[in-house]
């Protein structure tokens, strides 16, 4: 997965929105994830960012959100969303 565009969750700061491009984990982590709502193509913002500090990192699924561990942050690449052609 050569993603030079690709980065963890953890790193997004609040505010931020991308599209989820790949779970990096076994199938546990990736159907726990799914289960959530969250998968590969889906839209996040992040509502809460834990930058390091701790805590867990808030996101937002369209009106749902998501309380993810730093741990589980740091598995889920993201990339910005593509923007359309002018």
């Amino acid at each position: 997965m050569n993603r030079p565009s690709a980065q963890p969750l953890s790193r997004l700061p609040t505010g931020s929105e991308a599209t989820v491009v790949a779970l990096a984990g076994g199938r546990g982590f990736q159907g726990r994830l799914v289960s959530m709502g969250l998968s590969v193509g889906r839209s996040v913002r992040v509502v809460r960012s834990s930058n390091g500090a701790g805590g867990p990192t808030l996101i937002a699924l369209g009106q749902t959100r998501l309380a993810i561990g730093r741990g589980m942050a740091e598995r889920i690449l993201v990339s910005p969303p593509r923007k359309p052609p002018p």
